[in-house]
């Protein structure tokens, strides 16, 4: 399709209004595929593999002033697990994308590829230093229309055992690195003689959190309330972490365990095993039931959050035994001889 008649499609979409599912499926049309070439929008293999660094990267973000969000409502604050959508068939997908300070995750294009082939709506909570060794990918996922992006964090630290001053850094440098890349998203848009108002979906900062390692404690539920984030943990998982997760497995799990208003989680940095394939299967078969795939913040604005006062996978305190397994979380733990206990595949 050429850039003038992407143009005025965009246009056409911003100046008649419809409702969110039409206009999501109007602009997906144009904005990604008139920035990036379908070549450059496709995932690779080569780019799923994470690598890791010699030395931890411990450096902070591009400086600029990131908008400050105001502080949440009572009704939000605290462990969001689900909502409670009064019998309306929804259900949001959600995907990390998590970074630690010794590595370079990858990028799981199996997983955007798939979403975007079935034009399904995700939420995808992304580490900040992710976001800054991914620029092209980040800016890409930005523009496009279909997700949300939140945020995981900087370097995945635990926010169990950071002190405060930590927890600071992680949640503030990466609204921060998010805002440097969404300029850099205007520049580019500019560059092909588009307007502004065509990434005017775009939020000015991440507006949801997700706890890295589903970890958290009251401190920093309170932090993050007060910068204006909702702490989004999940009520269903793929287990997309274990390295003998399938695509079978994945399938069996949630289609058996979906309930109206749940929030599923998986991964797309290339630590998710059987989710790309997986995918098309489960969004056929969720559509085919009646269920509406649906953003995080849609989810929440259609009901009631089920919130909890503490972080957990299943059942209250299951996260903690990442406190002894990664420590403050932000670089991979040091391998020690002699057996070590597994934890379990939850959030890594």
């Amino acid at each position: 399709m050429r850039p003038a008649l992407l143009l005025f499609l965009t246009l056409a979409c911003l100046a008649f209004p419809s409702p969110p599912t039409a206009r999501a499926d109007c602009d997906v049309v144009t904005i990604p595929s008139t920035l990036w070439s379908p070549a450059e929008l496709a995932g690779t293999a080569a780019e799923r593999k994470s690598g890791r660094l010699g030395q931890p990267d411990r450096s902070p973000p591009t400086s600029v002033t990131a908008p400050a969000l105001p502080p949440l409502p009572e009704n939000l604050r605290g462990s969001i697990r689900r909502v409670d959508t009064h019998g309306q068939k929804l259900v949001a997908l959600t995907f990390d994308l998590c970074e630690l300070a010794d590595q370079v995750a990858g990028y799981d294009g199996a997983v955007i590829d798939a979403l975007r082939a079935a034009h399904a709506r995700a939420t995808l909570f992304v580490g900040g230093k992710w976001l800054r060794s991914h620029p092209d990918r980040a800016m890409q996922l930005m523009a496009d229309p279909l997700f949300e992006i939140g945020s995981h964090a900087w370097t995945h630290g635990n926010f169990g055992r950071l002190d405060t001053a930590a927890m600071i850094r992680e949640i503030d440098w990466t609204q921060t690195q998010y805002a440097a890349l969404r300029a850099e998203l205007v520049q580019l848009a500019s560059r092909h003689g588009l307007p502004e108002t065509i990434l005017a979906h775009i939020p000015a900062v991440p507006t949801v959190f997700r706890f890295p390692y589903g970890r958290c404690r009251a401190e920093a539920l309170s932090l993050l309330a007060e910068r204006g984030l909702p702490a989004i943990q999940w009520s269903l998982t793929t287990g997309d972490p274990d390295p003998l997760s399938t695509p079978e497995r994945i399938l069996k799990v949630v289609l058996e365990r979906v309930r109206p208003g749940d929030i599923i989680i998986g991964h797309a940095n290339g630590n998710g095993h059987g989710t790309g394939e997986a995918l098309p299967v489960l969004i056929a078969e969720l559509t085919k039931r009646g269920f509406k795939l649906v953003t995080v913040s849609e989810l929440l604005a259609a009901g009631r959050p089920i919130i909890a006062s503490d972080c957990y996978d299943s059942h209250p305190g299951d996260t903690a035994q990442y406190d002894a397994l990664f420590g403050d979380g932000t670089t991979h733990p040091r391998k020690k001889s002699g057996p070590k206990p597994t934890p379990q595949p939850l959030e890594k």
